[in-house]
């Protein structure tokens, strides 16, 4: 079985996000192939998995079975609603890679227990000038991300071209304030 390789932020970020992940659940948002994910849930930490493609979420299982690692999935159609609510202060750490709705961002904040964090990196709208994905509607425009998190605590911000494939892309890691007694 290949090796899972899970985005560069994230390893870039590690330690700090295993340290976060381990105080509570971990969901992969809009996960796809679950490489982020999995990559946790190799080292031990509980992950939920969420998204629309039941076929995705059934190879996640049967990765996570065959390493002998507990996951959780969840079919879900984010952009509908269609599946659910997101919980209030429920999970540590909320991933969100090469996705974007930009309708979900109260939800994936709340979901967030006071003192988690958020990792969040999709591609910025100079993404289009290189190729897909090119729709607006799916690209951060210039200091987005930072907007969405002028309320949270923000650890790491980066945006810019990125190498190996060239790609434009944004990311930000912000925790969550403690809630004020």
């Amino acid at each position: 079985m290949d090796p899972v390789i899970p985005s560069e932020y994230l390893t870039d970020h590690l330690g700090l996000l295993l340290d976060t992940a381990g105080t509570g659940p971990v969901l992969d948002l809009a996960c796809g192939a679950g490489r982020n994910g999995l990559f946790l849930a190799e080292k031990g930490i509980e992950v939920h998995f969420w998204d629309r493609n039941e076929q995705d979420l059934a190879k996640i299982k049967s990765i996570a079975r065959s390493k002998g690692i507990m996951v959780f999935t969840r079919q879900i159609d984010l952009e509908t609603g269609q599946g659910g609510l997101f919980p209030s202060d429920h999970f540590s750490l909320v991933m969100v890679f090469r996705y974007l709705h930009r309708p979900l961002i109260p939800e994936i904040k709340n979901a967030v227990l006071p003192e988690g964090i958020v990792i969040y990196e999709t591609f910025t709208t100079r993404q289009a000038e290189i190729g897909k994905p090119s729709n607006p509607d799916f690209l951060l425009k210039e200091n987005e991300l930072l907007e969405w998190f002028t309320d949270w605590e923000v650890i790491d911000h980066q945006q810019g071209r990125l190498e190996n494939p060239e790609r434009y892309m944004a990311g930000i890691i912000a925790r969550k304030f403690q809630a004020k007694l």
